[in-house]
């Protein structure tokens, strides 16, 4: 079973209402407001730093009283990720919020094989070495998404 991930060590009541600020500003910045099902999606997303499934997602909006099927979850996210304040997991098949203070052009993950535990990083030395090979190889590089999978020092001492 999953354990509670960062948000009693780092702060994170400060690390929510950031992140929330920027959503909104981003939002405003786009003439863009979260639907029905979209808040209660991205509050879960930013209850912590862990990456959530869709089914998950459903399962725990429903146990708040929300009767939500699936594909308007996955409605939810798909908008949410276009407004670049989710990120899609591809190597877990989940969600994670993003906490980046600036814009996510680039995707850099280390992911928790045991809680799910999610850290975004920002590397411009790993963009910068991912274009080189791309421009080597040439390539045209989309999205540059990189998930590392491993295990949490708080999980490797337990």
């Amino acid at each position: 079973m999953p354990k509670p991930s960062k948000p009693n060590d780092h702060g994170h009541a400060s690390c929510v209402s950031k992140a929330k600020t920027r959503f909104e500003s981003h939002l405003k910045s786009k003439g863009k407001s979260l639907g029905r099902n979209d808040e209660p999606i991205l509050s879960l997303l930013l209850s912590n730093h862990r990456a959530f499934g869709a089914y998950e997602l459903v399962e725990k909006l429903s146990k708040m009283g929300k009767r939500v099927q699936a594909v308007q979850v996955y409605r939810s996210l798909e908008k949410l990720m276009e407004l670049g304040v989710v990120h899609k997991l591809r190597t877990k098949n989940a969600f994670v919020a993003c906490f980046e203070d600036e814009a996510c052009n680039s995707q850099q993950f280390f992911i928790c094989d045991v809680c799910d535990d999610v850290s975004e990083i920002q590397s411009q030395k790993l963009d910068n070495s991912i274009q080189d090979a791309a421009r080597k190889n040439d390539f045209s590089v989309k999205l540059p998404s990189i998930e590392i999978l491993g295990i949490c020092s708080e999980c490797a001492t337990t």
